[in-house]
């Protein structure tokens, strides 16, 4: 598969042309170049526009290859040193280079007519051998000055893998091309309305397209770089163009003017979009820049809470030598019931390099033999990305999910397991070379009253077998990754840190520091069968911070809290006096955050802050606190 052009040769444009039948002989010695404005080109009944001038030398057409080959759907790799273009469409390859001939059609030596040339910094290329080379028929109509090309199977069709686009982490298939111009990425912009809620999309009788986001209102015209954002007049260097009936809009520049974040990855064909205001319920703290100081460590942290905690972690990275069989445990949790109601989170990291889609469940087996069990509560949130942003992908999105109550409640909520039974309690699909991260809480109590006996699992098929038959012990651990993989008392960390006294020097602490707070240890495991692994980044859970402040100035103060990353690029969310905000990726020793200035009025107050860290992102973080 070529990618498309690449940014060093997008000034480049190629051109394909086509002989004007019954006028070479007059004209076949001539070289010189002429305009030919007047010329229609038709593909498939749809006329193509063309910015850059169209072409006549020696009595044949050409044309700027960037609007034609983007036309017909063929796929472009330009070599600069060699000046060819090498272009492939319904698997059939055609390189053409400046100045010869020839031409290599799947690899056969052929001659041409005329040959390509330089225009004015852009190459162009005869279009009649291309158009037939790439299965199409070409006629030329000298009446109307009119070429009309026919192809099979249409213009525009994504040739090899399609176009995959993922919107705040919904996954589409698309039926038409991602097109890049100029480093610029364009889409039809029926894609964004028809996925974003309070959206629409509206072709205007003057050929203008409306499109309208949440409240905002885009104004897009036809190859005009003018675009009226809520009426108000935008230049941008993007141009809008129609293709196909569909309007093409620059996705980067509606993301910007929303807010949020848009990445391509052209060699998978993949392009994420994520608009905020849709993807988190909490909204973004803003990145300062700057050195922090060192921060001590917490002097204590507990465990709190009656939630435990399964990891499912470890092996992160499936592959067929740590998973060689159809179907696997990955984790599992021999429950010893404490209380009437049992409480359990459970959270998961995969990546999917097994070469397959692969199905990943929660299951629970009831191990009494007298005693039902039934799952009163069942409710959680998932996501997956074939991006390499996985703190922001996934990580976020479970924090931000987590700390606002927004889990999704699972069809098990309520099922009763009959002794020796097993059932799924959530199912997960996971697309090959795919990453899904998970969290789910669930709580189970006996039926009858008596003690229930239950174990969890996380657990993969690769053939879809049914996932309650899998009920084998874990897969070993990956002992050359260190992610964590165990069952734990709590999935809570509280740590009380000592009195501030307001107008005292700024003073700082190191949470998730591996040392005071690394309370989910190994040897703490409650789950050992084939290796444990310890979990002192604290990942898939909520770790409270107390801060006492003391005032006996008698006057109100302003309290200032800064949080900074200590152990590389750092993300999550945290909780502020029950307000939640977004951190955004942190750069460690140069840039941190400003959470919003706590006005102190009494002479004793506590701030409280919960954290929950983006999985996917180094550790740990610190927080500062001074008087403004």
């Amino acid at each position: 598969m070529f990618s498309k052009f690449k940014a060093s040769c997008l000034i480049t444009a190629v051109a394909l042309a086509t002989i004007l039948p019954g006028q070479a002989s007059a004209s076949a010695a001539s070289d010189k170049i002429h305009v030919k404005n007047n010329v229609s080109i038709n593909i498939n009944g749809e006329t193509l526009q063309v910015n850059d001038p169209v072409l006549n030398k020696s009595d044949y057409l050409f044309l700027p290859m960037r609007a034609l080959y983007e036309a017909v759907g063929a796929s472009v790799d330009w070599k600069k040193e060699t000046l060819t273009a090498s272009a492939i469409r319904n698997g059939k390859l055609v390189n053409l280079t400046v100045n010869s001939k020839y031409a290599l059609v799947d690899g056969q030596k052929v001659p041409m007519v005329v040959a390509p040339f330089m225009y004015k910094d852009r190459t162009y290329m005869p279009l009649r051998f291309v158009s037939e080379n790439f299965g199409g028929n070409v006629n030329w109509n000298p009446t109307t000055q009119t070429v009309d090309i026919s192809l099979s199977d249409g213009p525009g069709k994504p040739q090899g893998d399609p176009y995959i686009l993922h919107i705040n982490n919904e996954r589409i298939v698309m039926n038409d091309p991602i097109i890049v111009k100029q480093s610029r990425t364009y889409i039809p912009a029926n894609y964004i309305y028809d996925n974003l809620e309070d959206s629409s999309g509206t072709l205007l009788p003057d050929k203008s397209f409306e499109l309208q986001i949440a409240g905002v209102s885009f104004l897009f015209k036809e190859n005009s770089n003018q675009v009226l954002v809520n009426d108000e007049v935008v230049t941008l260097e993007e141009k809008p163009f129609m293709q196909n009936g569909k309007m093409y809009v620059p996705i980067s520049f509606i993301v910007n003017t929303l807010g949020g974040n848009l990445r391509y990855i052209e060699n998978k064909r993949e392009l994420y979009l994520y608009v905020y205001q849709y993807m988190y319920t909490s909204s973004f703290l803003e990145k300062s820049y700057g050195a922090t100081s060192r921060p001590i460590n917490v002097p204590s942290a507990r465990l709190e809470g009656d939630r435990d905690l399964l990891i499912s972690d470890n092996p992160e990275t499936l592959t067929s030598k740590l998973i060689p069989t159809s179907n696997a445990t990955l984790s599992q949790y021999q429950v010893k019931a404490t209380a009437a109601t049992n409480k359990h989170r459970v959270f998961g990291w995969h990546y999917n390099t097994l070469g397959t889609d692969v199905q990943i469940g929660i299951t629970v087996q009831n191990t009494s033999s007298t005693e039902s069990i039934e799952v009163i509560d069942s409710k959680g949130t998932s996501q997956q990305t074939g991006n390499s942003w996985v703190g922001h992908d996934i990580g976020l999105t479970i924090a931000d999910a987590t700390f606002n109550n927004k889990f999704k409640k699972s069809s098990s909520k309520g099922i009763v397991i009959a002794p020796g039974e097993t059932k799924v309690i959530e199912s997960y699909g996971l697309l090959r070379d795919y990453i899904i991260g998970f969290l789910h809480e669930l709580d189970i109590q006996a039926v009858n009253g008596g003690t229930p006996e239950y174990t969890i699992r996380t657990v993969l098929t690769k053939n879809n077998s049914n996932l309650t038959s899998i009920l084998s012990d874990p897969v070993p651990i990956d002992v050359s990754a260190k992610h964590p993989r165990g069952a734990w008392t709590s999935s809570t960390i509280l740590a009380d840190l000592p009195a501030y006294t307001v107008d005292s020097p700024e003073v700082g602490y190191s949470i998730s520091n591996d040392r005071t707070d690394n309370l989910l240890t190994a040897e703490n495991s409650l789950s050992q069968i084939n290796g444990a692994i310890g979990n002192p980044g604290h990942f898939g859970m909520n770790y409270k911070v107390s801060i006492p402040l003391v005032n006996q100035t008698g006057n109100a103060k302003t309290i200032k809290l800064k949080l900074a990353g200590r152990g590389g690029i750092y993300s999550g969310a945290v909780k502020v006096n029950g307000k939640v905000y977004l951190v955004p990726t942190l750069r460690v020793g140069t840039e941190y955050v400003e959470l919003p200035d706590y006005e102190m009025k009494g002479s004793s107050e506590t701030i409280e802050l919960e954290f929950m860290h983006a999985g996917g992102v180094n550790l740990p973080v610190a927080i500062y606190v001074e008087t403004k």
